[in-house]
């Protein structure tokens, strides 16, 4: 299982102040959407990518730019995705305009980061999620049988 973390530009950055770190655990991609019509929000991109990068600085991150009604708008040139080298997408979600596409290749990335983490973080969860609870519970019952009886040596 893999997952791909939404972050919209479109709320302000104190939002992100009030984000728990737990949102962005297991997180495998991260898409962060813009409103092209609003310049704030494209403003707002800085902030969310920094907290972004606090808790997930590895995982591949897509920048989207929405509401491309206007075709004009694909012209420009949005400095924020070359700064960090990250891909750039003008969708429409009203139309649907490049929509499918986007999530194909966030779900394409987010699996590759997955199989291919060299994350400290990704190789610890990924040992917790495969350690083998019952095998361990067995265990104690024998170590408490026979050291059950035995007071710990002061120190």
């Amino acid at each position: 299982m893999f997952r791909v973390l939404g972050l919209s530009a479109l709320l302000p950055p104190s939002c992100s102040q009030c984000m728990h770190a737990s949102y962005y655990h297991k997180a495998h991609a991260c898409i962060m959407v813009f409103d092209v019509q609003r310049k704030i929000t494209y403003k707002n991109l800085s902030t969310w990518y920094t907290e972004l990068r606090e808790f997930r600085p590895e995982i591949p991150c897509i920048v989207v730019a929405n509401k491309i009604d206007d075709i004009k708008v694909t012209q420009k040139s949005f400095n924020f995705a070359k700064k960090f080298s990250l891909p750039l997408y003008f969708v429409s979600a009203a139309d649907g305009t490049n929509v499918v596409k986007l999530f194909n290749d966030a779900i394409r990335l987010a699996v590759s980061y997955k199989q291919n983490s060299r994350d400290f973080m990704d190789e610890v969860l990924q040992e917790l999620e495969n350690f083998d609870l019952e095998q361990k519970e067995e265990d104690v019952p024998d170590q408490e049988q026979h050291g059950s009886n035995e007071s710990p040596s002061p120190s």
